[in-house]
Order: structure tokens, then C-alpha cells, then sequence
């Protein structure tokens, strides 16, 4: 028992195919406000005169601000509005870019910084959204739609980001941003079906129901451990690219790096096949598969420390693994309560952020004592505790159904 529930739940309406488009491309949207910081950040610390730790901490409050809008704004989405909590968002992250951009010194633009990254969950308000707003055959479809969004934008938020502060300064990257929100909050507006709350609990109710969720549905749990796990891989591959690049045999700069990430852009496309692989062949055996492909791509950057045809091939199938397991592991934990949707995505994407985090600080740890085959031994370990927890829970859940949980 999730919380009470009114005693008659309204039932929400189907959205077309023409909705659930637009919900990706909202979201792509949004999601470039959180990533647009990072590669001007060496102007912003020109700008005010001040040093990269300081100016890091413009890019690092946004994601913790992020991670705090998954906690406490996502449960919402269960008790309001949806369509309207979107709405309130996207107006509150063109203010917040409109004082980033405006910012007289470093302490206004890092706290402008943490308001976009709180609001910059938007897409993760939507991702739920398509969920429970589509026929059940077609859930892992239209998360995938989603998903796929998500990616687009925060490929192109990265590189419009670099290419607009290299033309016009670090404001205009955060002028761009608050301009671009005007066009998708109206197309939102006129888009965007009604959401339908599905509970009538207060928010402390709300936010207290997250522990019995997991607590009582093994579905969700699985779901969130190895999800945490597929993306503690993809982070520790992520964040020290840049230093294999720069370190190993070619000595190529960070603008390579940057040039991987269009590489990733095969994620874009794993994600909306993952979510049509899901309807059709069921959540446990694409979770499957791509913890396989996650493993595979690892053992395959063992020798990326010597061939960039190697690491370009191990990029490719990293992203595919990693975003069909994102997408197939939230399809599985949606599919849970579908009253609970907004909370159940709270806990998936928070435990997911969290494993980031891990596999992040851990991962740096590993390269500078045991360079990159310490990272490619990271990643398999993890592939393999990955394939164990979803092999525990195999007999149970196979017994419910193959397809739901």
C-alpha cells in the first residue's frame, strides 16, 4: 500500500504519438539549461577573475541542485498536475538563466546556477509523464521517446553552449537559454495534455510513501541497484576520457574529448529502440541484454588505451548499453503502481545519480594509481555485479510476469 488513493482515480487520457514527440523535445530543451555551463566555464572564471575551483562550483551546485528537484519535486507529479508543474518549471528556469546571464559577480551566478539545476528536472517530470499517459504495450516506446529527447539535448546544450560563448561571451550563453524557453513553454502550453493526480496525499505523505515503494516492491529496488551500476560505468568511462586522451600515446586535447560526445550521440537511438525492445520482448530480458552490452564494451576498452578505433567502437556500445538499460529499467519500475509515478521516478533517477557519483569519485581514484586498466576493470566488475543482482531476481519475478516487472 503505496498511500491512499481517491476512491474513484480519474483515468488520464492516452496521448497521441504527436504529444509524446513533443514531450521529448521539451525535455531535450530543458535539460540543455544544466548542461550549458560546462564548457564556458574557463570563460566565466576570465570573467570574474577568479580561479577553477571557484568557477567549478557554478557547474557542481547545478547538479546538486538537479539532484535535489529529483527528491522533492518529482514526487509531485503524483499529486498535481503535471502539464502545470512543466509549465511552472520552464517559467522558472527562464528567471533563473535570465539572472545567470545578468549575474555581477561569482556568488549571484552560482546561486542563479542552483535554481536552473533545480528546475532542470523538467524532463524527468515528463519521462513519467508519457508513462502513465500511454497504453501499456506501448509504455517502453514512449519512455524511450523520451529518453531519446533527453539525450539530443544534452549533446546539442553542450556543443550550442561552446560555440555561442566562443562567439559572444559567456552571458549569451544564459541570454540563448532564457530566449529558448519562451518558444517551448508556449509550445507547452498549447501541447501538453492535462495531467490527472492519481493521490491525494499531502506532500510530507508524499515524500514518506518513497521508503514503503521500494521497501515493498522488489522490481523497484532491482531496477534502481542496477541502473545505479550501469551508470557508475558510464561516468567513471566519462570522466576520465580526458586524460586517457591527453596522457596516453596521442596527447590530443580536451577539444577531442568534447568530439567523443557526438560519438554518444548512439545513445540517442538505444534509448527509443531499448523502450520498443522492452514492449515487445519484456523489461527483465533487455535489462539483461544491456547489461551485457555494458560488459562487452568495457572488455573492448581494454585495448582503447592503445587504438582510438578501439575506444570509438567501445563508445558506441557503452552508450547503447547504458541508455537501454536506463530505458528498460524505468520501464520495469514504472510498471509497478501506476498511481506512483512520479515517486517511483524519484527514487530510480536520485539512485541513479547517486551510483554517478560513486562510480566518479571511485573511478579517479582507480586512474591516478592503476591508469586505464584500472577503469576498465571497474567497469567489468560492475557489469558482473550488475548481471548477479538481476540473476536473484530471475525466479520471482519470472513467476509474476515476464513483461511487467
Amino acid at each position: 500500500m503505496t498511500g491512499a488513493q481517491p476512491s474513484h482515480p480519474p483515468v488520464p487520457e492516452v496521448a497521441s504519438r504527436a504529444k509524446i514527440l513533443m514531450m521529448a523535445i521539451i525535455a531535450g530543451a530543458v535539460i540543455t539549461c544544466l548542461y550549458c555551463t560546462q564548457p564556458i566555464l574557463p570563460l566565466i572564471a576570465a570573467g570574474f577573475g577568479v580561479g577553477l575551483t571557484t568557477v567549478d562550483m557554478v557547474a557542481g551546485v547545478a547538479l546538486l541542485g538537479f539532484s535535489g528537484g529529483l527528491a522533492f519535486l518529482l514526487p509531485l507529479g503524483d499529486r498535481f498536475d503535471r502539464r502545470k508543474l512543466v509549465l511552472g518549471q520552464i517559467v522558472a528556469a527562464f528567471v533563473f538563466a535570465l539572472a545567470a546571464a545578468f549575474a555581477p559577480g561569482i556568488g549571484a551566478l552560482i546561486a542563479a546556477s542552483f535554481g536552473l539545476g533545480v528546475v532542470s528536472c523538467v524532463p524527468q517530470q515528463l519521462v513519467p509523464f508519457a508513462a502513465v499517459m500511454s497504453r501499456p504495450s506501448e509504455r517502453g516506446r514512449s519512455v524511450g521517446t523520451v529518453v531519446s529527447g533527453i539525450m539530443v539535448g544534452i549533446l546539442l546544450g553542450r556543443t550550442i553552449s561552446g560555440v555561442v560563448g566562443d562567439a559572444w561571451g559567456w552571458r549569451a550563453v544564459y541570454g540563448v537559454e532564457a530566449a529558448f524557453m519562451v518558444p517551448v513553454g508556449i509550445a507547452g502550453a498549447w501541447l501538453l495534455p492535462k495531467g490527472v493526480p492519481s493521490t491525494n496525499l499531502s506532500y510530507g505523505r508524499l515524500l514518506a510513501s518513497l521508503w514503503p515503494l521500494m521497501r515493498d516492491h522488489r522490481a523497484i529496488r532491482q531496477s534502481m541497484i542496477v541502473q545505479a551500476l550501469l551508470w557508475a560505468c558510464f561516468n567513471a568511462f566519462w570522466v576520465n576520457l580526458a586524460a586517457l586522451l591527453a596522457n596516453g600515446p596521442w596527447h590530443l586535447g580536451s577539444a577531442w574529448a568534447g568530439g567523443f560526445g557526438i560519438i554518444g550521440a548512439a545513445g540517442a537511438l538505444a534509448a527509443t529502440l531499448g523502450g520498443r525492445a522492452s514492449d515487445r520482448l519484456g523489461t527483465r530480458r533487455v535489462i539483461g541484454a544491456s547489461i551485457g552490452i555494458v560488459t562487452l564494451a568495457f572488455l573492448v576498452l581494454s585495448g582503447g588505451g592503445s587504438s582510438l578505433a578501439l575506444l570509438v567502437t567501445g563508445v558506441i556500445v557503452l552508450d547503447i548499453g547504458v541508455q537501454s538499460g536506463l530505458v528498460s529499467n524505468q520501464t520495469r519500475a514504472f510498471a509497478v503502481d501506476p498511481t506512483a509515478q512520479g515517486r517511483i521516478n524519484s527514487l530510480y533517477m536520485t539512485a541513479t545519480f547517486l551510483g554517478g557519483a560513486v562510480g566518479v569519485t571511485i573511478s579517479g581514484w582507480l586512474m591516478t594509481h592503476y591508469g586505464w586498466s584500472g577503469i576498465v576493470g571497474f567497469g567489468i566488475s560492475l557489469g558482473v555485479l550488475a548481471a548477479v543482482i538481476h540473476r536473484i531476481g530471475a525466479p520471482r519475478a519470472a513467476a509474476a510476469s515476464l513483461k511487467a516487472s
